[in-house]
């Protein structure tokens, strides 16, 4: 039975093949150096009722590395972050994390709670409009954990999908660090 995806979803967010941009930073009062990262999607399966991708992150320029290998949902629950390989093993978010919900709409909000290998993450998201960019969605949110704490901005363009991102990361006995993209570049399936 083919999967029924949300047309408001598909124009928010449409599967790339692949997404390639600059990750630079600043751990505490130090810059982290500069990264470009490719994420190449594989060709989606069909899986419980979803279509998913595994997404394989890599470092292409500095030493080449896979820095995240993860699968992500396309389904009735919208778009979600579904978990990642380490070392070869699967590691599933329970529930999956929603991204993006079927039909993004300015002022959505939830919360969610999640476990994945053991942690426990409390995770609040709410979309907003971006004030940089026409017909951009900005989905922020924030994931609670005993170590500390990830808040990510991650915006969407109507037509066009990802377009880039802003992380800071506390975790507890470490200085903050932030994280974001620069000269994204998008490859579609189209």
């Amino acid at each position: 039975m083919p999967i029924d995806l949300s047309p408001a979803l598909l124009r928010r967010a449409p599967p790339p093949r692949c997404v390639r941009y600059a990750r630079v930073g600043i751990a505490g009062e130090f810059p982290l150096p500069r990264m470009t990262i490719e994420e190449s999607w594989g060709d989606p399966v069909e899986q419980d009722g979803r279509l998913v991708y595994r997404r394989v992150s890599q470092v292409v320029s500095d030493t080449p590395r896979t820095i995240e290998d993860a699968l992500i949902g396309y389904g009735p629950d919208g778009l979600t972050d579904l978990g990642t390989y380490k070392d070869g093993a699967l590691s599933l978010w329970d529930p999956p994390q929603v991204v993006l919900p079927p039909e993004p709409s300015i002022g959505d909000a939830w919360e969610t709670t999640h476990v994945r290998g053991g942690v426990e993450s409390k995770r609040s998201v709410q979309l907003m409009a971006c004030t940089e960019h026409r017909n951009c969605l900005v989905v922020v949110s924030t994931s609670k954990r005993a170590s500390g704490a990830l808040i990510m901005r991650s915006h969407y363009a109507e037509g066009e999908g990802f377009c880039s991102f802003e992380a800071l990361s506390q975790t507890i006995g470490r200085p903050p660090v932030r994280i974001w993209s620069e000269a994204v570049t998008i490859t579609s399936r189209r």
